[in-house]
């Protein structure tokens, strides 16, 4: 009888091609029933510790949990990596991962048959914190999480709060099958993050070079910096939906279209710091987006939901304000570049509501509520 293994996300599955004699059934049904009988007490382990957890990372090597179903921290040395400590707040909902001070860089390269699909393998390539979560670090500048450009960083699908940390060397876009969604080269969003003293710096994506937050998720970063970041477009915060900024720095991010020659005006070059694309609204408050760079258009800031931008300019001209929104308080917009378009802000189908105390240095952001001002 012919056997066939086959590998998927870090999980062999056992098939017979063909099973034509009884005593062959008889030995698969006692493989089954062995097996039954290991996910059972496994399933045991982890329901009795299943509660949440105080996972604190030991070491800084790269390990995947020994056991990813029992709820413990422990790859196979014992120790508790950083990726070991997400496995087992996967399993055990409202943990807490504290991470010392050092750089803890990713050293498994990403299943090549599942590099960003619709699979989540949490052995390999990214951390996957598909669990509600805090994640707590030494200090922006002291716990760096590094992705060693081998995938992005983190992919977050719960309510999670990260603070004190570092997130850099992400890539979502260097190994990607394009089926698959090659954005946020840092951290790819789909629920409900919040990042309090949080650092994202040089990695890379399609879009997105920092931050993807995808449509139905929800953003919020406090006293943050997110600079150093390129993309396609959107080189440092992609927000496809709800997004708030509160005394952040979005700095120095770049998009650089690569296809501009020959698709001007297509979906990228845009959103040098922030590219907004959804209908709920993103907020600044006591925050800076300086010093970015776009291609074409949107140096500083990106609004179009629905790519509405990709319309020719007489159309999006003609159209009035619409569900796109940009809330600003007490915020600078300035110094930003574009190689052509608007240098600061460019937006379609979309309104920029300022209430006061900002400041900029051309009209384009429509600064224009009391206290703002313009010094070209």
């Amino acid at each position: 009888m012919a056997v066939r293994v086959v590998e998927r996300s870090g999980y062999r599955i056992l098939g017979p091609a063909f099973v034509g004699s009884t005593p062959m059934r008889r030995s698969l049904l006692c493989l089954i029933g062995s097996a039954m009988a290991v996910l059972a007490v496994n399933a045991g382990v982890a329901q009795a510790d299943s509660g949440p957890g105080i996972f604190r990372v030991t070491t800084t090597d790269d390990g995947a949990a020994a056991n990813p179903f029992d709820g413990q921290c422990r790859d196979r040395a014992g120790r508790c990596t950083l990726r070991a400590a997400v496995q087992a707040a996967d399993v055990r909902p409202g943990s807490t991962i504290v991470v010392p001070a050092g750089r803890f860089v990713l050293s498994i390269p990403p299943n090549p048959w599942n590099i960003n699909g619709p699979l989540v393998d949490p052995t390999t390539g990214d951390l996957d914190i598909t669990a509600d979560t805090s994640v707590i670090g030494a200090g922006q500048d002291r716990t760096i999480i590094d992705a060693n450009h081998l995938d992005r960083a983190l992919v977050t699908t719960a309510h999670v709060s990260i603070s004190g940390l570092t997130v850099t060397g992400g890539n979502a876009a260097e190994h990607e099958i394009p089926l698959y969604d090659t954005g946020g080269g840092g951290i790819a969003n789909s629920g409900r993050l919040r990042l309090d003293h949080v650092t994202v710096t040089g990695n890379a994506a399609d879009y997105g070079g920092g931050i993807f937050n995808i449509p139905i998720a929800d953003l919020t970063m406090t006293d943050g910096v997110v600079t150093g970041n390129a993309s396609g477009e959107a080189g440092g915060v992609r927000c496809d939906n709800t997004c708030t900024f509160t005394r952040t720095a979005i700095t120095g991010n770049h998009v650089i279209n690569p296809r501009r020659w020959y698709r001007f005006g297509g979906f990228a070059g845009r959103g040098g710091g922030l590219d907004i694309r959804g209908v709920g609204a993103v907020v600044l408050i006591d925050s800076t987006v300086t010093g970015n760079s776009a291609t074409d258009g949107g140096g500083g800031i990106n609004i179009a939901p629905a790519y509405l931008d990709t319309l020719p300019r007489p159309v999006t001209d003609a159209l009035a304000p619409g569900a796109g929104e940009l809330i600003v308080r007490g915020s600078t917009i300035a110094a930003n570049a574009s190689d052509c378009g608007e240098r600061n802000c460019a937006k379609a189908f979309a309104h920029i509501v300022s209430t006061g105390g900002n400041r900029a240095d051309d009209a384009s952001c429509d600064l224009t509520a009391t206290g703002d001002e313009i010094h070209p």
